[in-house]
């Protein structure tokens, strides 16, 4: 009995120690967060020992006792049977455990769906933040315009005033020049009303001198008529009429050449006059023609000063109506570029969602397919197992729950197999450990290549326990 108590030791645990079960704190629990999802849950966290295995051996050997057991087989049998039924509730809950991580793992696939439904909401957040900072810089660019053109409206109104200012000095010269021609005909109408005046008093003393000349003419006249008078008288009435006659023929000769010189020089004074008049009229012609074309020419020079200020100011108003269209198709343009860089920075993130998106969905497929086919592995391995359980000798004892860890033995061919379990479904695998490594595996080689892993750490365990096929 102390000799299969020390072959097969009651306890699940490393031969010469007798430690109770793992409680429930120190037993491996899943974590809610980051990379510690895929928690390995061993059969050394169960508190399950591989030494209960330690004195199998292959199918075609049979597995030796120590003389020492030959005599309490049947004490050992009963030993074996107790540490049977001490597995049995391992396994129940190793079960139990598999349940748990199997609530843990739908828990996390809900939150997972959860988390990838309420994209929706935040895409329609997004979107709408989006359309209100896109209409945010419209607004801005629309505000900046319109403060723009007030700017041009002000410094367009400034060219103006400052362009009027060489039209409002051309008008004030050219009324200036006004001025003094209006003072100039002031000074040639006062000219001419002296020389009217002087003029009228020219004809004053001639008619006066006129009429003196007359009255001397008179005077003679009547003088040599007094004087002939006196002439005493002949004798005869004959010579007395002769004498008549010949001093009235004298009077008449007499006044008759007086009366042809004044009319001659009545006539030579109104010819001069006349011609002193046309000349005068033509000199005044001439100077209100030479006035009024000097008044042409200074309207035609102030026009022309005028038209040539006009043009000068349309110029500037082109030239900067040019600039402030260049100035705001450089705003437009670089709005313009804001705008498309920005679209092609929302582009590349959509398009980066869109990637993310697609790879979390083909990863989530992915881990249903891994998930189906674990699943499918772990049936057909139990549905396996309880095949070779009905092949196997009685001293042979294999374990398999249905989830969990697994433990396969083939006569002297297989080792142990270990699941190891990753929450959320990124990684679990069946590893396989082997005495020989040419040694072929058939159930090994049905599963995936990243399902294999080898435990070398629970390997050396194994081999300082002294566990051998």
């Amino acid at each position: 009995a102390a000799a299969a108590a020390g072959r097969f030791p009651l306890k699940w645990d490393s031969p010469g120690q007798h430690k109770a079960p793992l409680p429930e704190s120190r037993r491996t629990k899943p974590k809610p967060h980051g990379d510690s999802l895929g928690t390995r849950v061993s059969r050394r966290a169960l508190g399950i020992s591989s030494v209960f295995l330690q004195g199998l051996r292959s199918s075609s050997a049979a597995v030796p006792l120590a003389p020492g057991l030959e005599k309490g087989r049947g004490l050992s049998y009963e030993s074996l049977n107790g540490c049977l039924v001490e597995y049995i509730e391992k396994v129940r809950a190793l079960e139990q455990v598999n349940q748990e991580l199997e609530e843990h793992i739908r828990v996390y696939l809900d939150k997972k769906a959860a988390s990838v439904g309420s994209w929706g909401a935040l895409r329609e957040n997004w979107e709408a933040i989006y359309h209100q900072v896109g209409e945010a810089v419209l607004e801005n660019a629309r505000l900046m315009l319109h403060t723009e053109n007030i700017q041009a409206c002000a410094e367009d109104f400034k060219d103006r005033y400052e362009n009027e200012q060489p039209f409002r000095k051309a008008v004030e010269d050219e009324i200036n020049s006004l001025y003094k021609v209006i003072d100039d005909a002031n000074l040639t109408k006062m000219d001419l009303e002296s020389q009217i005046e002087s003029m009228k008093e020219e004809l004053t003393l001639l008619s006066k001198n006129h009429e003196e000349d007359v009255k001397v003419l008179y005077k003679q006249l009547a003088g040599s008529q007094v004087e002939e008078l006196d002439v005493p008288l002949g004798s005869g009435l004959d010579d007395i009429l002769e004498k008549i006659r010949i001093h009235w023929e004298r009077d008449i000769e007499k006044n008759r050449a007086e009366t042809g010189a004044l009319l001659r020089t009545k006539q030579q004074a109104e010819t001069t006059a006349t011609m002193r008049t046309q000349e005068e009229e033509l000199v005044e012609g001439l100077r209100t023609e030479f006035h009024e074309t000097a008044c042409k020419i200074q309207s035609l020079q102030a026009e022309t000063e005028s038209l040539r200020t006009l043009k000068r100011g349309l110029e500037n108003s082109l030239y900067d109506a040019k600039h402030w269209h260049d100035i705001e198709l450089q705003n437009l343009g670089s709005v313009i570029s804001k705008l498309e860089a920005e679209m092609g920075e929302i582009k590349v993130e959509t398009e980066q969602q869109q990637r993310d998106r697609e790879n979390l969905l083909t990863s989530k497929q992915q881990l249903e397919k891994d998930i189906a086919a674990y699943h499918c592995l772990l049936d057909g391995e139990q549905s396996r197992y309880l095949s070779l359980k009905a092949s196997v000798p009685q001293g042979w004892r294999t374990c398999a729950p249905r989830e969990g860890l697994v433990r396969l033995l083939e006569a002297g061919r297989l080792g142990w197999f270990s699941c190891f379990i990753r929450l959320g479904g990124r990684r679990r695998g069946l590893e396989k450990l082997t005495k020989g490594k040419n040694t072929p595996n058939p159930v090994m080689q049905r599963f995936p290549m990243r399902w294999r892993r080898v435990v070398s750490s629970t390997a050396e365990q194994e081999r300082g326990l002294g566990i051998h096929q």
